[in-house]
């Protein structure tokens, strides 16, 4: 098959057999039907036991040619694959077909390190930079900075990062546990600079063209003091909000493996009100009031 798309970015077309997918990502391929007009064939989608803990990793569907006969089972044969990868596609794979380069020096570098850490409660909880996410669902982020807080210190588990006006920002994210994490960010497009185990060079693959996406799979890392893999990638701060970066995978984000990209502060107090519901106008149920938007 031919891959033409990672998470809607038109690449320049490359072959493969198989393709690598995560939680949250998406590729466009095309499939040329190169068989005979009574074959039929397995469609095959298969979860890495090293990179899943799946009880079932195996799922099958039937492509049938327009006069196969459909009460006979395909006999192709699966082809064979790295079961052991738990990363995408090469980056020196993938080449955007619409050309563009990230800035040379970003204006604002931030680490960010994965790891998996019991709390006084023996509870076992995902954390970035040491800090599991827990959201506030009274106080949306992003109506506090429209009010103009936008300083969190007295509560840190909203893990908010607050990038002020940069206009270009990189995250190295480092994974310190044997377990792979599609991270995605909300909003944006990131380029995928480098990505690799151990610490990072600072080599960027492609820096004329880098792959773009909006969710990337960083392999598993080793505890300290093992090496942790990890992932660059460099966004525009061009779309402002406050923007979760988190696992894709239900469980890991819902444990605290999520944190809140603040970007482009000032145009905040260019927000229409009528975004916002009257947050402080709370029903019986804890709902929002709907019927009066405006300013709370």
């Amino acid at each position: 098959m031919t891959v033409i798309a990672n998470d809607f970015v038109p690449v320049h077309p490359y072959d493969i057999n198989v393709i690598t997918l995560a939680v949250g990502q998406r590729s466009d391929v095309l499939v040329r039907g190169t068989g005979r007009p009574t074959e039929s064939f397995w469609m095959r989608s298969d979860i890495s036991k090293r990179c899943s803990n799946s009880d079932q990793p195996h799922a099958l569907a039937v492509i049938h040619y327009e006069n196969a006969n459909t009460s006979t089972t395909p006999t192709s044969q699966a082809t064979v694959y790295n079961e052991t990868n738990c990363s995408n596609d090469p980056l020196d794979k993938t080449s955007p077909k619409f050309v563009m380069a990230p800035p040379p020096k970003p204006d604002f570098t931030q680490i960010v390190d994965i790891d998996f850490q019991t709390n006084a409660t023996g509870s076992e909880l995902w954390t970035i930079n040491n800090q599991s996410f827990r959201a506030n669902y009274d106080h949306p982020i992003l109506l506090l900075a429209k009010l103009g807080n936008t300083s969190y210190p007295d509560d840190p588990q909203w893990n908010v990062y607050n990038f002020g006006n940069s206009t270009s920002i990189r995250l190295i994210i480092r994974n310190r546990i044997p377990i792979a994490h599609p991270m995605h960010l909300h909003g944006h497009n990131f380029w995928v600079v480098a990505e690799g185990v151990g610490e990072w060079d600072g080599v960027v693959t492609h820096p004329e063209n880098p792959q773009r996406r909006d969710t990337h799979l960083i392999d598993w890392g080793y505890p300290s003091p093992g090496k942790p893999s990890y992932m660059v990638i460099d966004f525009l701060a061009n779309n402002p909000g406050v923007w979760p970066f988190h696992c894709h995978v239900a469980w890991h984000v819902s444990d605290g493996l999520s944190m809140n990209v603040m970007v482009g502060y000032n145009p905040y107090s260019l927000l229409n009100n009528s975004l916002f519901c009257r947050f402080v106008a709370i029903d019986g149920a804890n709902l929002a009031d709907k019927e009066n938007l405006g300013t709370p």
